[in-house]
């Protein structure tokens, strides 16, 4: 998937992210893996774009 699908992708789980009150927990575990992802892909961005 290109980086500009990769940006979409993340735009619509950040969208979707919501708490849980059953399990508060985690949407703060689904915000660190979206964190996680959104660095991830900016350093392959870097890494492509100097």
């Amino acid at each position: 998937m290109s980086a500009a699908g990769q940006v979409r992708d993340i735009a619509r789980q950040v969208r979707r992210l919501s708490p849980d009150w059953r399990q508060p927990e985690r949407y703060f575990e689904r915000r660190d893996e979206i964190e996680r992802e959104l660095k991830r892909l900016a350093r392959l961005i870097e890494d492509h774009h100097g």
